[in-house]
């Protein structure tokens, strides 16, 4: 498992520096167990430590190592197994982005899951960079995996990825310091995440010295300051369901009518909207962990979920049924999709399927201006997107 810093690293590096108190805020809230979706991060983590470490030359050459992969637990338990779909949808992406910036910058050198710190900047400051490279122009870049399929990540004027590159200038190690002596102006944030029903995986972010600079005397001035402030850096902060100024925050934006909102005061909901969601879920949290451990919540109960009826043999169940009825009444059958038949066939896909393949768009949402996509800008277009074919 990597190491994390709970004063600074990269994963907290934009919360600590907007809201130096969410510091003590945190370390006042009880320690809690990682998630099914935090553990299933750190599982593709090691899948893709593990492909590096192999050193494929390209994704054939990855192949073999990707048949092994199946099936794989590490240390997380078999309920957190490497699947076939795992694989395919997140670890299979993620390797092709690697090799495709590997191939694109030309590095010559690179190395996985490495400590760097900050700590000659501010004490107890460091993080566990996924990977830091140097390229043929003595670029440096800092990539980072990001599997969740919730909230899409930008490596624009990224803190975190920001972190580990000045880690990784400023760390007094000696290996680092030989690595990244000649680093020049360029600086390369990377972010990789593969994300079900989105095709863009890669998300590239160029900056300098300057920027990086300017990140670290951020990171310095933090020392010493409590102050709290609320803003979308609060969205995986543990304190923020007993924050004062973020329940400040979240009473202001639901003291707001949708309907009354200007242009400006969307745009600024919008970038709360997901914090406040992080926000409801963390309450609903912390009520349930309190009901579980006795504490009465005035106007509500802790209760068993709602029951599903389930099989307890599924093979005598379809003996009987089978018994009586014929397969297509007792059997759902549908065409497996674009990707399934890809799954199965690649060859067969690649030849004869992909040309029966469109690209359908369900239609219109909302992303922010750096996203990659283009923007719908007329009216007739967004009717286009969303009224069926004549």
């Amino acid at each position: 498992m990597s190491e994390h810093s709970h004063v600074m690293g990269g994963s907290n590096a934009k919360r600590r520096i907007m809201c130096p108190g969410s510091l003590a805020a945190e370390k006042a809230m009880p320690d809690s167990p990682p998630s099914e979706f935090a553990l299933r991060g750190s599982l593709l983590h090691s899948c893709m430590q593990l492909l590096l470490t192999d050193d494929p030359d390209d994704m054939d050459d990855a192949e073999p190592l990707l048949l092994e992969l199946t099936g794989q637990v590490f240390e997380y338990g078999p309920e957190f197994a490497v699947t076939e779909e795992l694989i395919e949808e997140k670890i299979r992406p993620a390797l092709a982005a690697w090799f495709e910036i590997r191939d694109r910058y030309g590095f010559k050198d690179w190395i996985i899951e490495e400590r760097v710190s900050l700590e000659s900047i501010l004490p107890g400051a460091f993080g566990t960079a996924d990977v830091l490279a140097i390229d043929r122009q003595q670029a440096l870049h800092t990539i980072d995996w990001k599997f969740g399929d919730g909230v899409m990540v930008s490596a624009r004027e990224n803190f975190g990825l920001g972190f580990y590159a000045a880690g990784a200038l400023y760390d007094e190690d000696p290996e680092l310091k030989e690595m990244f002596a000649e680093v020049g102006d360029g600086i390369y944030l990377h972010i990789i995440q593969p994300m079900t029903g989105r095709a863009q995986v890669l998300d590239t972010w160029q900056t300098n010295m300057e920027w990086i600079n300017g990140l670290v005397d951020l990171i310095e001035a933090t020392q010493g300051q409590t102050s709290l402030k609320a803003g979308d850096w609060c969205m995986f902060c543990k304190a923020q369901a007993l924050c004062p100024e973020f329940n400040a925050h979240a009473t202001r934006a639901l003291s707001l009518a949708p309907q009354s909102m200007d242009a400006v005061q969307l745009a600024t909901a919008l970038h709360m909207a997901d914090a406040l969601d992080a926000w409801i879920a963390a309450v609903k949290k912390l009520a349930l962990d309190e009901a579980r451990s006795g504490a009465a919540i005035p106007g509500f109960k802790l209760v068993n979920k709602q029951p599903r009826r389930v099989w307890t043999d599924a093979a005598k169940a379809e003996k009987i049924l089978r018994a009586r009825h014929r397969v297509p009444k007792i059997f759902k059958r549908e065409l497996i999709s674009p990707t399934q038949a890809e799954k199965l066939d690649k060859a067969l896909y690649k030849s004869k399927l992909a040309e029966l393949v469109v690209y359908h768009s369900t239609g219109t949402t909302l992303a922010p201006d750096d996203d990659k996509r283009q923007a719908v800008s007329s009216a007739a277009a967004v009717l286009a997107a969303v009224l069926p074919p004549q």
